[in-house]
Parts: structure tokens; C-alpha cells; sequence
């Protein structure tokens, strides 16, 4: 169990350092190309100590069994990166993981009782409903689609979640790409990569870009 576990560490690890990386497509993607608009936080998310607790069915870690994991990291980092100084420490992804191989039962747990097990004040919680790399009816398009339900739970707070939302991102939006143009890899990469983005901007000011049009 401990070597899966350093296997999915691994793959999670090259994942999101992988999504920073300079190639074309992903250039391309975070390109500022049209006006922005400013978009508020939805929620003020503040911890002493977060847990963030991914989900995915047997349908999803059938076909890709560190989906979870990923994307799991790749929302850390990007918590990491724009929430400085509102949480003091986030657990290491691999002791979530480590702790869901051995309490298999969990899904059956509250996720206030999933946060006091952890001794964190706060979960976020990210529950896949899609992850696919292909497009649809296609076996020789690539495009990346995350879909999740993500929740905020405070561990003493009288009623949870204190926050929820659906997020849904698209890699490339625009297009699929064929298998010769770019490797599923790196779809992979930057799938999670935007989709964490877009998970981490529900807690932080940010700007978007309007397109198809003028401020």
C-alpha cells in the first residue's frame, strides 16, 4: 500500500508542476487576449488548518485512478498560491490519501466528523461527478472535462456546508485537439490546472476575461 502510495504522490507531484510549464497550448490558454471585468470572492475562506478531502465513483478511478489525487494537489497549489496569509496550513495530500485507504468506510462519515479527524477547523471538500480526457464519441480527439461538487465545511459550525457550489471546467474551451497534436499527459496536466484555478477563484478577488464583446 505504501509504494501505491508513493506512486500516486509522484504522478500528482509531476502533474502539477508539469501544468506550470511553458508549452504552447497552455501558453496559449492563459494568454490575456480580451477586456477584463472584476469578479468578488464568494466566499471568504480562512483557516488555522484545512483538509481538502477529494471524492471520485468507481465509474471515474476506473478509468483513471489518481484522478482524486491530482486533482487534489493541483488544488492545493493553486490555494497555496492565491490565499497567503488566510491559511496557516492545508494537510499534505499524500496523508489524505494514506487515510482514505485505511478507513474505507468514510464516505460514510459527516464531513464535520472527516475535519475533526484531521484536527482541522476546516474541510473543503471536492466530490468529482466527471473527469474524462477524451471527447466524447471521439477515440482520436482529446479535451479535458472536470466537473465537481465543492463544499466548505467548519468543523464546530452549527450548520454545514458553509458554503457549495458546482465547478465545471473545459481544457481547450474552444476546441478538442487530435491525438497527434498534444499527449493526454499533458491534457491531464492542464485540465486539473484550470480546473483548480477556477476552484480557487470562488475564494479570492480576481479579474476574467469578457469575450465576444466590450466592457
Amino acid at each position: 500500500m505504501r509504494r501505491r502510495i508513493g506512486i500516486l504522490v509522484a504522478l500528482a507531484v509531476l502533474t502539477a508542476g508539469g501544468a506550470g510549464g511553458c508549452h504552447t497550448l497552455f501558453a496559449w490558454a492563459f494568454a490575456e487576449r480580451h477586456p477584463k471585468q472584476s469578479i468578488k470572492a464568494e466566499y471568504n475562506l480562512e483557516a488555522e488548518r484545512l483538509v481538502i478531502v477529494p471524492y471520485a465513483g468507481t465509474d471515474i478511478l476506473f478509468n483513471d485512478p489518481t484522478a482524486s489525487v491530482e486533482i487534489s494537489y493541483a488544488v492545493m497549489n493553486e490555494i497555496c498560491r492565491n490565499l497567503r496569509g488566510r491559511l496557516k496550513m492545508i494537510v499534505p495530500p499524500v496523508e489524505v490519501t494514506r487515510w482514505q485507504e485505511s478507513n474505507l468506510e468514510w464516505p460514510n462519515m459527516t464531513l464535520p466528523d472527516i475535519a475533526k479527524a484531521f484536527r482541522c477547523d476546516t474541510l473543503l471538500y471536492v466530490e468529482l461527478e466527471q473527469y474524462t480526457m477524451t471527447e466524447e464519441r471521439s477515440a482520436n480527439l482529446l479535451r479535458g472535462h472536470a466537473k465537481a461538487r465543492v463544499q466548505v465545511v467548519k468543523a464546530d459550525s452549527p450548520r454545514n456546508p458553509v458554503y457549495e457550489t458546482t465547478v465545471e471546467t473545459t481544457f481547450p474551451e474552444d476546441r478538442p485537439v487530435g491525438v497527434q497534436e498534444i499527449s493526454e499527459r499533458l491534457i491531464r496536466q492542464y485540465t486539473n490546472a484550470v480546473f483548480a484555478r477556477a476552484v480557487a477563484r470562488k475564494f479570492y478577488d480576481h479579474e476574467i476575461e469578457v469575450k465576444g464583446g466590450k466592457l
